[in-house]
């Protein structure tokens, strides 16, 4: 479980840098603006997490 998530709040911290820098770059926002994609990354983490467990599972 322990490892679940902190694989999770890995991808998920790696999401939120790749989102962000991407939103800059292509002109989305002017600035850095975290609060943008942390509804996302939530999303992201619960789907991570579930995948994980679903991929240890059935191994």
């Amino acid at each position: 479980m322990k490892q679940r998530i902190t694989g999770a709040l890995m991808a998920t911290g790696l999401y939120l840098i790749i989102a962000n820098v991407g939103n800059f770059f292509f002109g989305v926002t002017r600035r850095f603006d975290w609060t943008t994609t942390l509804w996302e990354a939530a999303f992201f983490f619960v789907f991570i997490f579930l995948l994980l467990g679903y991929r240890n599972k059935h191994k």
